[in-house]
């Protein structure tokens, strides 16, 4: 769906979703607040499992009144079988790598969200960042993941610079050059996949170690019930 009015690719904010069809309402959440928080030019892509007719009538009504692109891809899910997952996790996290791949053939740079990522300000800044010697611009995940990166992953010596792969801004010139979909899942399907607790996430930082700029904590604040709960200073 295309009521964009812009001509101009390289003003074009792209962003990318990878979800499987129950984390669909997540994403037209996730869109909306995007579109209401930031007046530049945008274009949404969405990678898939399944759609239903209720969603893609919803999507079009946003790209309608926002004049904004919202693009639908389809996957076959069953082609990652082979793949580790988790109870947690199901394979859609694998759909972003896909994204990097595929769309890199239509742009040049790409912020990927993941469907619980809800946007309270402007993203205009990402426009102007300089990626030209690094792949990707990313948060570092929160404390209590740090510290137990070493334990998991110690052959891969990522202590104090591991990200949260939630929010990844990502030169896609680079990241084809490098071939990093099919490095990673190489990493995936190898011998090392049994230590990574978050697939995607690990084999990411992995990838891209020293080859990343790091946002400031406002592009990724992490935030959970369950730890709001447990701090009574709240």
């Amino acid at each position: 769906f295309d009521e964009s009015n812009n001509n101009n690719d390289d003003n074009v904010l792209n962003i990318s979703y990878g979800v499987d069809e129950n984390y669909l309402d997540g994403v037209g959440v996730s869109i909306a607040s995007v579109v209401l928080n930031n007046n530049i030019p945008l274009a949404f892509h969405i990678i898939c499992d399944s759609y239903s007719p209720c969603f893609v009538k919803y999507i079009e009504r946003l790209a309608v009144q926002h004049h904004i692109k919202i693009s639908l891809y389809l996957i076959k899910v069953e082609s990652l079988e082979v793949l580790p997952q988790t109870k947690v996790w199901s394979r859609a996290m694998y759909f972003r790598l896909f994204a990097f791949d595929y769309l890199s053939k239509k742009v040049n740079t790409l912020l990927y969200l993941d469907a619980d990522v809800v946007c309270k300000g402007s993203l205009q800044d990402l426009l102007r960042l300089d990626l030209t010697e690094k792949i990707a611009a990313v948060v570092k995940d929160v404390d209590s993941i740090q510290n137990k990166v070493n334990e998991r992953l110690s052959a891969f010596n990522l202590q104090g610079g591991y990200f949260n792969s939630g929010v990844v801004f990502v030169n896609l010139k680079l990241w084809k050059e490098n071939a990093l979909t099919k490095k990673a899942f190489l990493l995936l399907a190898g011998k090392e996949a049994d230590s990574f607790k978050y697939p995607d996430q690990d084999v990411l930082n992995i990838l891209l170690q020293d080859k990343v700029i790091f946002l400031p904590r406002p592009y990724n604040t992490i935030y959970t019930i369950k730890s709001e709960l447990k701090d009574k200073s709240h």
